[in-house]
């Protein structure tokens, strides 16, 4: 074990000298769940979800003469759609929640 002293310590952390490569310890590979994601929005992302989709089905009531965003609207909608239907089927069929 060799003894490497605090400002040893920092300067590694910190990445060196200017235009030195970094070491590779410096860019560990954090999980998620160390800081608190564990990988879910929960029920309000879904809630939402579906509040979006209603208003994109009603931002295509409007009285333009031009129609051409509307295969761009149904389109996004019905992929957002299909989206939370998968998410809960997904959820229903998981092993753990």
């Amino acid at each position: 074990m060799s003894a490497v002293t605090e400002q040893q310590r920092r300067t590694r952390r910190a990445g060196g000298p200017a235009g030195a490569d970094p070491p590779a310890e410096v860019h560990r590979h954090e999980r998620p769940e160390d800081w608190g994601w564990h990988g879910h929005f929960g029920p309000i992302a879904r809630v939402v979800g579906w509040l979006m989709v209603g208003v994109l089905l009603l931002q295509n009531v409007t009285t333009y003469y031009n129609t051409a965003q509307a295969p761009w609207i149904y389109g996004l909608a019905a992929l957002l759609v299909f989206l939370l239907i998968w998410d809960r089927y997904r959820r229903r069929n998981a092993w753990r929640q």
